[in-house]
């Protein structure tokens, strides 16, 4: 990162841009303050922007009415993350700041622009955060007015999901279960290339780096013995095998979070017994839809379809009909995935969720580690260490604070919860907000 001095304001401030900077990298969304037709009354408004601690900048355009001189804020990775810095600023010369596409933004103007990954009700909810492999993170955010599976929140590589369930865990390879039925979701090898010195092995398939995950079974075979010795080198990986603890072939695995990404997601979640049309629907149709997922489940469980019935129940007393499962799920979670074991919903919901039924075999039961639970109706936290930088309280803002020297800028408006150094955990008035930065 670029540090940011208190002089490079003063020259942008007193900069007129009239066409693309050259070398800066393209970030799309800015602020637009107001916009006037005098240089001089948009130079003194930019400034006062840059003594409060906004990094403002001045535009120049042409048209048939002549000069425009427009005075702008900041540097943001996606509209929504421009579109709440303008609502936190204040009015400018009477005119109310909006977000704006960014023709050009100048060298030096917030070389790291924030971006918004997620934001969602803040009162009355439970938060927890965890690591994520590839780097990512999960937010579990569940209501506590109400005993209904939380959601989580999955960020990974720029990529965010949504999945709701009571617990989410990154499944990692486990070998192909010999003589037992396959899962419907691939497990491939992620151990990674062969150490230097090492004899390269060719893996059971490709790494998901390098292809999308598929829901059909792998291509290949598997010789005797590749299974064993694939479920023991991925245990290593995952920190979770030894030569005296071997890993059952049946056994999940977590995926490590600074590794590769997931393959599958193992997931305790609902599985309503009535379609998603059910308000549409009949009784018949409910009948014989509930009838055939009562059986699915009964199947993938290993239990009898009248032990399944009884361990239905009304989320939040209300229909649908649901009973929880532990499933694996395809890397979206949208999908039903394969059911392994069959949940107890009187258990208790409200902390980490319901647990097995009676006699349910629980090697399929996800881990009820949820992460590290974070106060959303605390005092703000930090400051907090950002790659060559402090991010800091600053009234209604976070500050952008260089190690170097240097005022910074105002980077983000909330008050600062959480950080890892790559992501950024707010509130901001009635909502949560999860933030990272884009290099520019």
């Amino acid at each position: 990162m670029h540090p940011l001095r208190a002089c490079v304001f003063a020259v942008v401030a007193w900069t007129l841009v009239a066409g693309a900077t050259a070398g800066a990298q393209t970030i799309a969304f800015t602020v637009q303050a107001i916009a006037v037709s005098e240089q001089a009354a948009a130079l003194d408004l930019s400034r006062a922007l840059l003594r409060e601690g906004y990094p403002a900048y001045v535009v120049r355009s042409t048209g048939g009415q002549g000069d425009v001189y427009r005075v702008r804020v900041g540097a943001f990775g996606n509209r929504a993350a421009a579109a709440r810095y303008a609502a936190s600023m204040p009015d400018v010369g009477g005119a109310r700041p909006v977000p704006a596409l960014a023709e050009v933004i100048p060298d030096g103007v917030m070389p790291q622009a924030p971006r918004v990954l997620w934001q969602g009700a803040a009162s009355d909810v439970d938060l927890h955060v965890a690591p994520w492999p590839g780097e990512g993170i999960a937010l579990r955010v569940q209501s506590v007015g109400a005993p209904l599976q939380p959601t989580y929140v999955l960020v990974q590589a720029g990529d965010v999901r949504t999945v709701a369930a009571w617990r989410a865990v990154p499944l990692a390879v486990r070998p192909e279960p010999t003589g037992a039925e396959l899962l419907e979701v691939p497990f491939v090898d992620l151990t990674g290339a062969p150490a230097d010195g090492d004899a390269a092995t060719e893996p059971a398939s490709e790494p998901p780096a390098e292809r999308e995950v598929e829901t059909e079974e792998p291509g290949g075979e598997t010789e005797p013995g590749d299974a064993e010795a694939a479920g023991e080198a991925a245990g290593e990986a995952a920190g979770e095998a030894t030569e005296d603890t071997p890993i059952a072939p049946d056994a999940p695995q977590r995926a490590a979070t600074d590794g590769p990404p997931e393959v599958a997601l193992w997931l305790l979640r609902d599985r309503p017994l009535w379609p998603a049309t059910w308000p549409d629907d009949g009784d018949d149709v409910r009948a014989a839809f509930a009838a055939a997922t009562v059986q699915l489940v009964a199947t993938g469980a290993g239990a009898d379809p009248a032990t399944v019935e009884a361990a239905s129940y009304l989320p939040g007393g209300a229909p649908p009909p649901t009973v929880v499962v532990a499933e694996v799920a395809d890397r979206s979670g949208r999908d039903a995935g394969d059911v392994r074991a069959l949940g107890d919903a009187a258990s208790g919901l409200f902390a980490s969720g319901p647990e097995p039924v009676d006699g349910a075999d629980p090697t399929w039961w996800p881990p009820a580690d949820l992460g590290e639970r974070v106060r959303t109706d605390g005092p703000a936290s930090g400051p907090f260490a950002w790659d060559g930088a402090v991010l800091e309280v600053d009234g209604p803002f976070v500050r952008w604070r260089p190690e170097g020297g240097g005022s910074g800028w105002r980077a983000v408006p909330g008050t600062p919860l959480w950080s890892d150094g790559r992501y950024l955990l707010l509130r901001d008035g009635d909502e949560l907000v999860l933030v990272d930065f884009v290099a520019r």
